[in-house]
């Protein structure tokens, strides 16, 4: 059961990082149309427009579609539109619009996918950062000298006990608000908790005899870090990675929903925030992109208890 579990949910993380990547060959482009965006304004979700592509680039939405010697033609809530200087590159065809589109006529759909790409680098920068750096400083704590393992410690408890948003605001204002900045933002704010939990089971380590042998036969804090003490850090980085993928996604949602990350990209706390002002008449701007955050961070919160059971497993004794 436990492993149907676990392969559940790597399978849910798949199709994430599968959709992430690759979902806008399916879901087409998530920018406005080039001319007359009020054509698909404010579509409800299932709404079926014509669809065209542009001479010279772009594209053009609308509920009917028409080009004849006076230019192109797109029907909309008002009425036909006439664009004299505008001709297709290819054939009118229908498209369905599944989450309906936004205030600039976006395809909602589209823009959930580009913002899966956001969540998905920020998670996995911030999930290395926040690794890589709370074991360096946990390992060093736990090997070093009373007094760096002391000033390091207290280090990172005050870093701990600092208003984490106020943090990250700073850090997001400083790395100027784009994907990769957020997450070496997310990162830089999340190794402490790991930091700690490395030390505390590097320091239960260090009692175990076979520790205590190889330091009396002379190995150094270096080796005893990395030949002894990294192998068995594999349950609780398996555990840390997850929760810090959680946090970051979420934190990720929150500053862009403040205006702090994502610039003029797609996010999905952006899509939250620009569609609140339009609600009710707009509920799914705000409904489906909150749908997707909850889902995924419950995704990948879950894989915390895969860990576990994979860490607990005596294969893995």
């Amino acid at each position: 059961m436990i492993r149907r579990r676990a392969v559940g949910r790597l399978a849910a993380v798949s199709v994430f990082l599968a959709v992430a990547l690759g979902g806008e060959r399916i879901t087409g482009p998530a920018d406005p149309p080039a001319v007359a965006p009020s054509a698909t304004q404010l579509l409800p979700p299932g709404s079926i427009v014509k669809h065209a592509h542009l001479v010279g680039g772009g594209f053009v939405r609308g509920l009917d579609i028409a080009q004849d010697a006076s230019g192109l033609q797109v029907l909309g809530p008002r009425g036909w539109r006439t664009f004299p200087t505008l001709r297709l590159a290819g054939e009118v065809a229908g498209l369905r619009l599944w989450l309906g589109t936004d205030h600039q006529g976006r395809s909602l759909l589209a823009r959930a996918v580009r913002g899966a790409r956001t969540s998905l680098i920020v998670a996995l920068l911030a999930t290395i950062v926040a690794i890589v750096l709370g074991t360096l400083v946990g390992l060093t704590a736990a090997t070093a000298p009373s007094r760096l393992s002391a000033v390091l410690t207290v280090g990172t408890d005050g870093l701990i006990g600092m208003p984490r948003l106020l943090l990250l605001l700073m850090l997001g204002v400083i790395l100027r608000g784009s994907p990769a900045g957020i997450g070496l933002a997310v990162g830089l704010a999340s190794w402490m908790e790991v930091s700690r939990l490395v030390e505390a089971e590097a320091r239960a380590a260090m009692k175990r005899p076979y520790l205590v042998a190889a330091r009396a036969a002379g190995a150094g804090p270096l080796r005893t870090a990395l030949m002894h003490l990294m192998p068995g850090l594999g349950p609780i980085l398996s555990v840390s990675a997850p929760l810090v993928a959680t946090r970051a996604v979420l934190i990720e949602s929150t500053l862009a929903f403040l205006g702090v990350s994502g610039g003029t990209g797609a996010s999905w706390g952006r899509m939250v925030a620009d569609g609140h002002r339009l609600l009710p008449q707009g509920w799914w701007l705000v409904v489906f992109p909150g749908i997707l955050l909850c889902a995924t961070a419950l995704v990948i919160h879950g894989l915390i208890p895969a860990a576990r059971s994979r860490s607990a497993s005596p294969s893995s004794a």
